[in-house]
């Protein structure tokens, strides 16, 4: 039925869309790819929205100067070649000279060229007040940004120039192994200054406003905020320097109203493509669907800072010890594994997994039974507890797993004496009750937004009110790491930084979690990025089956 209603909605998309009948069944390409939004990207301006919906569209319309490869590798994009100083404080990139602007309507012939004057005209973006770009702490590394977010430096001082059109320099006030990755995120696209001035504020608010360089560009958006037949649609770009390797004649995105709905019409055969963080076992399971699933995300138990009962450390170190998940493992799905430590397996360093660097199990408190009952005697003592019975899990619905949870539970009653109970939720009551504190215990996900052992760490900063997590020893750690050259030279400090977290028990890790993408049969080489959830479709090819 859902379908059906979809397809009904869409149909006037679908009908401008009619091309994909024009697909090489040898190739592969030249197919229309659907899927599915979770919500309107609202604005497509890279340096300002941190919309993850507009995340997916700007990953297919703009290109930076470098992208990831399928290892998490940074290679050439919209440069041609870069160099770097041996201080690691001097990047010189060389443009392609065959990267143009383009947009619905242009004419092919008459573009104009992508210049480094417009990565520079972006990276002032990121950095000026004005802007208030979600994304300019992480360009803090640039000479001056500090000052100039401040306010008290002259956004011309910012550590990026052209010495000519097709050169672009960034000068660093302090080392990052992690810049050329940065490189990569949606937010480091250029920006045509021109263009933006002409555009009056509304710069990225719909199709006239947005300009694009990368392998697809926008011909219609459709969004009526109390309608349903809402989409974006999308053509390959003509102009790019690679358009005879990009492989899909045409892109729709459906726009819905939230991520169970996007489930809903990818499981009712609406959508060849989804992006999710639910639980897509049964598709493993079908040979009519192809899974890449990476365990992106750490889950674990988070505790109210205002609860005097579980701020109390022996009471938390308790129920720590008192954790078997060796005991757990067995009931858990392929959606979950045990999770030991804080850097979740997809998170990759020196090319390979961290978690293979730098084993996780020696991390967590170790299960034990002895040291958790006197732990606990200890605190119910010094907190003259008597019942723990008002006490809950806070689970969201959309987590499966929960005999996991009933199996720890259970174990604390063994132990203690005392019942903890689990309470699941609606996604959206979970959401609000956490923004509002409305919980006692919470299993909380915890994830970076980029393939990164420092982003994921910096999300205990970040989250630190949530978390009531607060260390010195951590603080340093992190600071020590911004200014570390070599990332070989990180790996003990990423451990000692979980480390420092663990100990704190404001975060007992539980599960690491997947993130997945799911295709239908018969779809290859659809670029996906675990962490943010963008997909990238411009080798996706499709063969019939």
């Amino acid at each position: 039925m859902l379908k059906k209603t979809i397809c009904a909605l869409l149909s006037g998309a679908m009908l401008l869309l009619g091309t994909a009948c024009s697909e090489s069944e040898e190739s592969g390409t030249g197919f229309l790819f659907t899927c599915a939004l979770a919500g309107n990207p609202a604005c497509l301006d890279p340096q300002y929205t941190d919309n993850e919906n507009a995340d997916i569209v700007v990953r297919n319309i703009m290109e930076g100067l470098v992208r990831l490869d399928e290892n998490g590798v940074p290679e050439p994009a919209g440069a041609e070649s870069y160099t770097i100083s041996e201080d690691g404080l001097y990047y010189m990139f060389n443009l392609r000279e065959d990267c143009r602007w383009y947009k619905k309507g242009m004419d092919e012939e008459n573009t104009t060229p992508v210049t480094a004057q417009d990565y520079v005209f972006a990276f002032r973006r990121i950095v000026d007040p004005v802007t208030a770009s979600p994304y300019a702490q992480e360009f803090a590394c640039l000479k001056n940004a500090n000052a100039i977010m401040a306010g008290t430096m002259d956004i011309a001082e910012l550590g990026v120039s052209a010495p000519d059109d097709t050169t672009v320099i960034f000068r660093l006030e302090y080392t990052n192994p992690e810049f050329l990755q940065l490189l990569s995120q949606p937010c480091a696209v250029p920006c045509n200054e021109e263009f933006f001035l002409s555009t009056n504020g509304r710069y990225g608010l719909d199709l006239d406003t947005v300009l694009c360089n990368g392998a697809f560009y926008p011909t219609k958006w459709n969004y009526d905020p109390y309608g349903s037949d809402n989409f974006i649609n999308f053509r390959k770009n003509p102009t790019h320097y690679d358009a005879e390797n990009i492989a899909p004649s045409s892109l729709t995105f459906y726009i819905l109203k939230s991520q169970a709905d996007a489930d809903a019409l990818f499981a009712n055969d609406g959508a060849d493509v989804l992006s999710t963080m639910s639980s897509c076992v049964k598709y493993m399971k079908s040979k009519e669907h192809t899974v890449t699933s990476e365990y992106a995300e750490t889950m674990g138990l988070i505790f109210h800072p205002d609860n005097e009962i579980l701020q109390n450390e022996d009471l938390r170190h308790a129920l720590a010890y008192a954790i078997d998940r060796s005991a757990y493992a067995p009931v858990l799905s392929a959606d979950l594994k045990p999770a030991y430590g804080i850097i979740p397996p997809a998170v990759n360093l020196l090319g390979s997994s961290y978690r293979e660097i730098y084993a996780d199990e020696p991390l967590a408190h170790p299960y034990d039974p002895t040291k958790a009952a006197e732990l606990f005697d200890k605190a119910e003592k010094a907190l003259h507890l008597n019942s723990m019975n008002t006490i809950r899990i806070m689970v969201s619905t959309d987590i499966k797993d929960t005999d996991a949870l009933l199996t720890i539970c259970q174990e604390w009653q063994t132990l203690f004496g005392q019942y903890i109970g689990l309470e699941t939720v609606s996604p959206d009551e979970y959401e609000q009750r956490i923004a509002t504190g409305d919980y006692s215990i919470a299993l909380y996900s915890i994830g970076p937004e980029r393939n990164s052992c420092y982003e994921m760490l910096r999300q205990f900063s970040v989250q630190q009110k949530l978390l009531g997590f607060s260390s010195e020893e951590f603080t340093g750690i992190l600071a020590e790491l911004s200014n570390t050259g070599r990332a070989a030279d990180s790996v003990k400090l990423y451990g000692m930084a979980e480390q420092a977290i663990l100990d704190s028990m404001d975060f007992i890790p539980l599960f690491y979690k997947n993130s997945y993408l799911v295709s239908t049969a018969g779809n290859k080489e659809i670029g996906f990025d675990a962490f943010s959830g963008t997909i990238d479709f411009r080798y996706a090819k499709h063969f019939s089956e």
